[in-house]
């Protein structure tokens, strides 16, 4: 070896160890400190990551209850109170509340006939046979706050005839079939 370094000039033996130093240099970079950086930045990105989540689940928690309370008015809206009522109970609570909407409405509930319906899919049909009285705007109120208060229900069949015929704004009787479903 000394024999090789004396034929060699002084320039090259500089050159050979600054490229010797230099690919050690690089050797070390590429892989002892490296990949070091790179894993510090991939927990880095992970560190922002888990914080964003956090800071996140709590407004997935306050939408996830405001969801379920959608869910349990939607439910209502569309069954009402029926839906958790044994059917013995059934027809005395609908006729309970036909007669508080009339109140509400000035309607004169005149009779309520209940009976048994078909079966459709999965759900059974309560009808309830209705004859009411009252002014056309009130029988119109009446239609609507039936909905909102038994939940999903149809009218299937109704005559409307007036009470007096020689009146300008007559009171109106209402023969209505009234279709309630429940699953």
């Amino acid at each position: 070896m000394d024999k090789l370094l004396e034929t060699l000039e002084p320039r090259v033996i500089l050159l050979l160890m600054g490229a010797a130093a230099l690919l050690a240099v690089a050797a070390l970079f590429s892989y002892g400190i490296w990949p070091g950086v790179r894993d510090y930045n991939e927990s880095v990105h992970s560190r922002t990551v888990l914080a964003k989540v956090v800071e996140s689940s709590k407004a997935l928690d306050t939408e996830l209850s405001s969801l379920r309370v959608e869910v349990e008015s939607l439910e209502q809206q569309l069954h009402g109170d029926t839906a958790k009522l044994p059917e013995n109970q059934l027809e005395a609570f609908i006729i309970g509340r036909l007669q508080s909407i009339s109140w509400r409405n000035n309607m004169q509930l005149l009779g309520v006939k209940p009976g048994k319906g078909n079966k459709v899919h999965i759900f059974e049909e309560a009808l309830f046979e209705v004859e009411i009285s009252g002014d056309y705007f009130d029988l119109f109120n009446w239609l609507q706050d039936l909905g909102e208060d038994l939940g999903f229900v149809v009218v299937k069949h109704f005559t409307i005839r007036p009470l007096d015929q020689k009146e300008t704004n007559p009171r109106l009787n209402a023969k209505l079939t009234i279709v309630s479903y429940r699953e």
